[in-house]
């Protein structure tokens, strides 16, 4: 991939940043200007403090684990979320840049956990696949202590209700709100929460359903102002992929010419949407209608920083978003 110009509303510039060739790199966060870390495959994250020129890389354990999610709280302080059953959806967390890691949390042999999002409190909720006919979450109220959380949700799970790991999004904490997607069962739902709420509110979309379909990523705006992507792994011509709830409806938004369920989605704050899948990456302006294609690359995820924005994805894809604005 080179270095390419788009001439949109706002100039972009997407730059690709040389990484581990060998690595997928499904989790991405940039929590300040020139601060990013990356999570994904052979238990490997990276951090770079200079906006991805160079790169520091870490691994958390010598168990061969998968991160799909991690959130950083600036360029010391992080938790990284791995996936899968047997004891191998756990949350580590550093606080010296990543050169220790800490296991704050194991789940039981059966709980598949998909996604973790922070708080601006340090409160963090982990969505995990619902067993048993009941929610299998976790949370903790200050990062120290995580302890199971059932009876969170105002109903009860649908049959084999979970969530897509695709690229940790299923779950966001944003303007004093958290968010859910769901998957796997015959409705997508939404599960929204003010910050001090008690529980979350079901809240069904049209979102396609069923196994392997739903929500992937969710970004809250405020407590009644949700967007919204998806799909179907199975259909990839199923629609919508890209919905925006506002005020108690549903609303298709334009949807970029690449196929496939949406993986990632990020709203920047002057409301411009970035979404990725691993046909591609796409860039709506707020104002628009149409999408300009960042890439055609395997992408996974995607973030911003106050500054850039950045792409991740399969064989050590990595790029940077500059804005001439």
């Amino acid at each position: 991939m080179v270095a390419v110009s788009l001439l949109v509303a706002t100039a972009l510039h997407v730059t690709p940043l040389p990484t581990q060739a060998d690595i997928h790199w499904i989790g991405v966060s940039a929590p300040t200007t020139n601060v990013v870390w990356l999570s994904g495959s052979q238990a490997t994250i990276a951090r770079s403090t200079d906006g991805g020129t160079n790169w520091e890389y870490f691994k958390p354990t010598n168990d061969n684990l998968q991160f799909r999610d991690i959130e950083a709280l600036d360029a010391n302080h992080a938790y990284a979320l791995s996936i899968g059953e047997n004891g191998d959806s756990r949350v580590y967390y550093t606080s010296n840049g990543g050169r220790n890691w800490q296991l704050r949390y194991r789940a039981p042999s059966t709980q598949f956990l998909n996604c973790l999002a922070i708080g601006h409190n340090g409160e963090a909720w982990v969505y995990g696949d619902s067993q048993e006919g009941r929610w299998a979450m976790v949370r903790s109220a200050d990062g120290r202590n995580w302890l199971g959380a059932s009876n969170v949700v105002d109903s009860a799970p649908l049959p084999d209700e979970g969530g897509l790991a695709a690229s940790g999004g299923c779950i966001r904490y944003h303007n004093q709100t958290w968010a859910i997607g769901t998957a796997n069962g015959s409705t997508a739902r939404l599960l929204l929460k003010r910050n001090f709420g008690i529980r979350y509110r079901a809240i069904d979309t049209p979102l396609p359903a069923g196994p392997s379909a739903g929500i992937a990523s969710v970004w809250p705006i405020s407590h009644d102002h949700v967007v919204l992507a998806g799909g179907d792994l199975n259909n990839p011509a199923a629609t919508p992929r890209l919905v925006r709830y506002q005020n108690g409806e549903f609303t298709a938004l334009p949807e970029p010419s690449f196929a496939g369920a949406l993986y990632s989605l990020t709203v920047r704050n002057n409301g411009d949407i970035i979404v990725t899948n691993p046909n591609g990456a796409g860039y709506l302006p707020a104002t628009a209608t149409d999408w300009h294609i960042l890439s055609s690359a395997d992408i996974w995820n995607s973030t911003c920083s106050p500054q850039y924005c950045y792409l991740v994805g399969k064989d050590g894809f990595v790029a940077r978003i500059s804005f001439d604005e």
